[in-house]
């Protein structure tokens, strides 16, 4: 599992929208079978609607949803992940100069070179979730 920076109690991750604009991302998350409860209750671990926000606005980092070569499943850019995120890493816009970096395609490596989390691995507990092994 990857390692995160600790979790920073009372701060929000999660883009807050309108009433409208709250309607028409719950709409888009129907519509596109997007993988989010948008009723979920706490905090999450990808900010999905900052993400949604930003494709709405052309922001150059909420890009289409890619199908990850590792997994075969849909992939969203770490960008809006939060440091709940089991991969969050240094392309985050919360991370730090601490954050884990991607490597290989498919690892995540902390600063001193050794890797917390390998996507690639089929012992993977995050890659059995997905595909209900």
């Amino acid at each position: 599992m990857a390692e995160s920076p600790p979790f920073q109690a009372g701060r929000s991750y999660d883009t807050k929208l309108n009433p409208l604009q709250e309607l028409l991302f719950r709409q888009w998350v129907g519509d596109n079978n997007v993988p989010f409860n948008p009723d979920a209750a706490g905090p999450t671990d990808y900010d999905m609607r900052g993400y949604w926000q930003g494709l709405q606005s052309g922001h150059p980092m909420a890009r289409p949803t890619e199908i990850n070569p590792n997994d075969n499943q849909p992939h969203f850019t770490d960008y809006y992940k939060t440091p709940l995120h089991q991969t969050f890493s240094a392309e985050s816009q919360w991370a730090g100069p601490d954050a884990p970096r991607w490597i290989n395609g498919s690892q995540l490596a902390a600063p001193n070179g050794r890797v917390v989390f390998d996507e690639s691995r089929p012992d993977n507990p995050l890659l059995q979730l997905l595909s209900g092994r």
